[in-house]
């Protein structure tokens, strides 16, 4: 009996696990061999999302609807039937690093922003922000905010 084709695209509701635990490397790593482990590349951008369409590198149409206490990151094994296993690469993306003088600054920079709904990485003393377009656009977005806010903008390492 063939496999039934679904109606519209395979939804993918949970992250089981990682790609990395020892519990999910062997299963993956044979199904890699049979040619049936796939992927779907999400930009870092996106991996904050909870929904979203994909395609997998294979061209298989998924639908990503995490509950609200999951989320995605680069090695999630998204789907896995003991046939069929597909798992995230989340795709760096372009970041531009801004150094805040004081910690002041820092909550003002911080707010300011949230308030533009940019995707923003936290390290010791910096804060990255992933471009999800051309850099001058961002640069442009901060010279308001020089003012009130003493900060430093830096290439991401």
């Amino acid at each position: 009996m063939k496999d039934q084709i679904p109606d519209g695209p395979l939804m993918l509701e949970a992250v089981l696990g990682r790609a990395a635990d020892a519990e999910w490397h062997d299963r993956l790593h044979a199904l890699e061999h049979e040619g049936a482990l796939e992927t779907v590349s999400i930009p870092e951008a996106d991996a904050a999302r909870k929904r979203m369409r994909v395609t997998t590198d294979r061209g298989r149409d998924c639908a990503i609807a995490l509950p609200r206490e999951q989320g995605l990151s680069d090695g999630a094994v998204l789907f896995h039937d003991g046939r069929l296993a597909i798992i995230a690469r989340i795709d760096g993306a372009a970041r531009m690093r801004l150094k805040p003088a004081t910690v002041d600054d820092a909550l003002r920079l911080g707010h300011w922003c949230g308030n533009l709904h940019w995707k923003v990485v936290f390290g010791a003393g910096v804060m990255d922000v992933v471009l999800d377009g051309p850099r001058d656009r961002y640069e442009a977005r901060l010279t308001d905010l020089r003012g009130l806010a003493d900060f430093e903008i830096m290439d991401a390492e």
